[in-house]
């Protein structure tokens, strides 16, 4: 098998194909997760994989934990890699580093309530993949 990377631009389906492979699920936080690293590898205008990290304050506990799959899938960053670290913090927010840039993304407040509050993950998920950044997200970009 060969095995190759996803680029962000093979569009949203292809991330959530994978991003549900590796998580097990459909949910709203993975998916915005997928949508928050290939924000900041197109912030940061980089490729993803070797030369960025990602450091994610949504500690270990689901649902809101499950943004980190997403940014994984996303960016490549992984914890074997060392790229990638989890901080306690429950909140949905990332910082991503490469060359010498930074950009902080978080999940806007509305929509870390709604994906905890839906009845309907999967349907929420799906939206989640077409939603302007600008609605989904705040960030910051640090030269």
């Amino acid at each position: 098998m060969h095995w190759r990377r996803i680029p962000p631009d093979e569009g949203p389906e292809a991330l959530l194909f994978f991003g549900v492979r590796l998580h097990g699920h459909l949910g709203p936080f993975m998916a915005a997760g997928l949508r928050m690293g290939a924000l900041a590898l197109k912030l940061l205008d980089h490729p993803g994989y070797h030369g960025i990290a990602a450091e994610v304050e949504t500690g270990t506990a689901p649902p809101v934990s499950c943004l980190v799959d997403g940014i994984q899938i996303s960016t490549g960053c992984t914890a074997g890699k060392g790229n990638l670290r989890v901080r306690d913090g429950g909140i949905p927010r990332a910082t991503f580093h490469a060359d010498g840039k930074k950009v902080r993304i978080t999940l806007k407040e509305r929509w870390a309530k709604e994906f905890h509050d839906t009845a309907e993950p999967e349907e929420l998920a799906r939206r989640v993949l077409y939603l302007p950044e600008e609605e989904l997200f705040e960030w910051e970009v640090t030269p």
